[in-house]
């Protein structure tokens, strides 16, 4: 099974939030088949920073979690930006009301095929769906 993260679904692994144990039991299920875009890069290092300025992580917790997150990024299969990728996006953004990085996400597993699409964003996760993706949680 090829695994598709978005970034909530990947800053699941480095934070400790409700549900980061199944998110962490998916991952390491599926390692080797893990996929993610490169936009996700930017996209968790923003989040820690975020989590560090509003106080929810300690500086040592922050410097832990970018440690770890780049350790671990190269085990990831990216899906780099190209026309191909993102051609659809002008389609979802319209039919999904989505974000920009949002539909860069949806577009990148698309561009996979169906593979099972993993997100904590409602939005996302119903847009995936009407895509005809599974989707989890």
């Amino acid at each position: 099974m090829i695994v598709y993260l978005d970034t909530s679904a990947l800053a699941k692994r480095y934070i400790i939030e409700p549900d980061a144990e199944s998110m962490n039991r998916l991952i390491a299920q599926n390692q080797g088949r893990l996929f993610t875009s490169i936009v996700t890069y930017a996209e968790i290092l923003s989040v820690f920073a975020r989590c560090w300025r509003q106080r929810r992580i300690s500086s040592r917790q922050f410097r832990a979690q970018n440690r770890a997150f780049l350790a671990e990024w190269s085990a990831l299969h990216v899906v780099d930006l190209s026309f191909q990728v993102i051609q659809p996006a002008g389609r979802v953004i319209e039919r999904h009301r989505l974000r920009a990085y949002d539909a860069v996400q949806l577009c990148s597993a698309l561009w996979l095929g169906r593979p099972v699409f993993a997100t904590f964003d409602a939005r996302l996760r119903q847009a995936a769906a009407a895509e005809g993706l599974p989707v989890t949680p």
